[in-house]
């Protein structure tokens, strides 16, 4: 049996660390996901956490001069905020969503959390 899957892309930019103090990069977030779990608040979770670590991974970079993984909050928020609003208006229309995920399209994404 074929599922069917629904693609997101979501840009934002990240502040690479002190090594290139200033610089900004561009990264870009694409996924393929279930739109059967926008119906559930359950999947919303699901969906979500799934942004949200794809999200931390593209935004966080490695500092060998420190020894530790830079992570760039706003970008992350970014991401997942874009992300929510872009999947919000592409299947808003299409299945009914959970009350979690409207709410969620609906707020500044990084005041929600």
């Amino acid at each position: 049996m074929l599922k069917a899957t629904s693609m997101i892309l979501a840009a934002a930019m990240a502040l690479t660390p002190v090594a290139a103090a200033g610089s900004l990069k561009e990264v870009t977030l694409s996924m393929d996901y279930d739109p059967a779990l926008l119906t559930t608040e359950a999947g919303v979770e699901t969906l979500v956490s799934e942004l949200e670590s794809k999200a931390r991974k593209l935004c966080s970079q490695r500092v060998p001069a420190l020894g530790s993984i830079y992570l760039d909050a706003d970008c992350s928020a970014s991401l997942v905020k874009a992300a929510v609003q872009q999947i919000h208006a592409d299947q808003a229309n299409s299945v009914e969503l959970a009350p979690g995920f409207q709410r969620l399209a609906a707020v500044d994404y990084a005041l929600a959390n």
